[in-house]
């Protein structure tokens, strides 16, 4: 396959830690580096890339040969510019959450429509070892149908609730869609909240007839692995632990794997398998895993536990 050109926006320490690492692992070839900071842009395009930077945008769109952008920086500032890039002309890969609030991801959503470009969110813990094994074992016949479905997400502390729960408690709302395979048609929160940080017990119902349990908190120690998802079939269940071991439960014996050689290997945590569904999507002219389109439900989930609203509330007309 075709390498996908590729510019960069944005050179800062999460996208060093994070996406920059996991380029190699993509049919991607690196362009150029964009950074208002000019000793970072230089710094990433000399490790990463070509070499090439700069720290106007407009002039690397005009001056490089590109067919998508990547974009690495909070969501606010990000917004903007995905819009601006979509019209531009250019496919554009950004890490999560989509937008700032459900309203700017449906904004986002149409400009991907309008523009005919294919705009991707960086939910990398669907591409984890973990997750994609479990996937693969529910669709066998043995696992039988997703009964249930519990995800346990908890963190150190936050600044504020929202925070945590669209910086972090955002990837298990996701997770909570993807891995059911179904939207939610309803559900009920129940939320504690001392000193700032925040404590969330929601329950759901998917289209699919699963249930299901997020435990999320804001309370608890960064220093632990902080996610556990236990998988209910008809026949077999799935325990999950951190993003690469999986516990595979069966009648006629059970499966354990695990790896912790390096706990932020694109491979393992998903980012590299997640950049090279966004180039297989666009040479393919399909719509990737983890599409815009497709993270307006789990932006739809966000925005419901962020009300938090006790009692049923239905998501089934969006």
């Amino acid at each position: 396959m075709e390498p996908l050109r590729v510019g960069f926006l944005g050179a800062g320490g999460f996208a060093r830690h994070t996406i920059y690492p996991a380029l190699h692992l993509a049919p991607v070839a690196l362009q150029a580096v964009c950074d208002m900071d000019e000793n970072r842009a230089k710094s990433a395009a000399g490790k990463f890339g070509t070499g090439r930077y700069y720290t106007d945008r407009h002039e690397m769109f005009e001056k490089e040969d590109l067919e998508a952008v990547i974009i690495s920086m909070g969501p606010d500032p990000r917004q903007a510019l995905v819009l601006e890039t979509l019209a531009a002309g250019y496919h554009v890969f950004t890490p999560k959450p989509p937008a700032p609030s459900l309203e700017q991801t449906l904004e986002l959503a149409e400009a991907s429509e309008k523009h005919g470009k294919t705009l991707m969110v960086n939910f990398q813990r669907r591409f984890s070892l973990g997750v994609r094994e479990a996937r693969r074992i529910m669709q066998t016949e043995s696992f039988g149908q997703l009964t249930q479905l519990f995800c346990s997400f908890c963190s150190g502390a936050y600044g504020s609730v929202k925070h945590y729960l669209l910086d972090f408690a955002i990837h298990h709302f996701d997770l909570a869609r993807h891995i059911a395979g179904a939207e939610v048609n309803e559900l009920c929160v129940f939320h504690n909240e001392v000193g700032n940080q925040g404590s969330f017990a929601v329950a759901v119902e998917y289209s699919n007839g699963a249930v299901g349990t997020l435990q999320l908190s804001s309370q608890r120690l960064w220093q632990r692995n902080y996610d556990h998802i236990e998988i209910t079939g008809q026949h077999e269940y799935i325990v999950l632990e951190g993003l690469w071991g999986f516990e595979h439960y069966t009648g006629a014996g059970n499966t354990f794997k695990s790896n912790f050689s390096d706990e932020r290997n694109g491979e393992l945590t998903g980012d590299g398998i997640s950049l090279t569904e966004f180039v297989n999507a666009i040479r393919e002219d399909r719509e990737p895993i983890a599409s815009i389109h497709d993270c307006v439900g789990t932006m739809r989930f966000y925005d419901a536990v962020l009300q938090r609203k006790k009692g049923v509330i239905s998501l089934a007309n969006g």
